[in-house]
C-alpha cells in the first residue's frame, strides 16, 4: 500500500486543496473541496484534512468527524485528484482514517456516505468491511464499518 500523510487544512495549505479537482465524470459524486472545508467550520467534531504523498504532493481530500444526527463517528467525504486516481492514494487514506476513528473508545460503528452511482467508492469501501445500509433517495448511500471484537481500543 502506498504511504499518505493527512494533514489539518491550514492558512498555508487551503489554497492548494481547493484546486483538486476531480474528472469531469466524477463531479456529481462529491462537492469541490471549498463548500467541504467551508462546510466544516459548524461542526465542532469536523476533521478536514489534507492527502499527501511521500513526494509531500497534495493528492486529495478527507473529511471525517462526527455525525450530528446519530453521533457515530463517519467519513463524510474523500477525493483524490484526477492526476493521482488509481495509485493507492485514496485506499491509503481511507484506511488511515478508519484506524484512527477505530481506536477512539467509541468507535465501535463507522460509518461513510458516497453516491450510489459510484461504483469506485462502493468497491473501496466494500474491500475496507463497510457494508451498505441504506440508500435515500436523491442517491446517497450509507454504509456502516464494524470494529472486529478482538480489535477493542484503549
Amino acid at each position: 500500500m502506498v504511504a499518505v500523510h493527512l494533514k489539518p487544512i491550514t492558512v498555508e495549505n487551503w489554497k492548494a486543496c481547493i484546486r483538486l479537482s476531480v474528472t469531469a465524470e466524477q463531479f456529481d459524486f462529491v462537492p469541490d473541496n471549498l463548500y467541504s472545508i467551508a462546510e466544516a467550520q459548524f461542526y465542532p467534531d469536523a476533521c478536514p484534512r489534507a492527502i499527501y504523498n511521500d513526494a509531500d504532493q497534495i493528492v486529495g481530500f478527507i473529511l471525517s468527524g462526527r455525525d450530528a444526527d446519530n453521533r457515530r463517528w463517519k467519513i463524510f467525504r474523500l477525493m483524490i485528484d484526477a492526476a493521482f486516481q488509481g495509485q493507492g492514494y485514496g485506499r491509503a487514506a481511507m484506511q488511515q482514517t478508519l484506524d484512527e476513528l477505530a481506536a477512539k473508545p467509541d468507535g465501535g460503528e463507522i460509518l461513510v456516505c458516497y453516491q450510489d452511482a459510484n461504483r469506485v467508492a462502493r468497491r473501496l469501501y466494500a474491500s475496507l468491511g463497510f457494508v451498505e445500509q441504506s440508500v435515500d433517495a436523491q442517491g446517497k448511500a450509507t454504509a456502516l464499518w464494524t470494529r472486529p471484537a478482538s480489535k477493542v481500543g484503549p
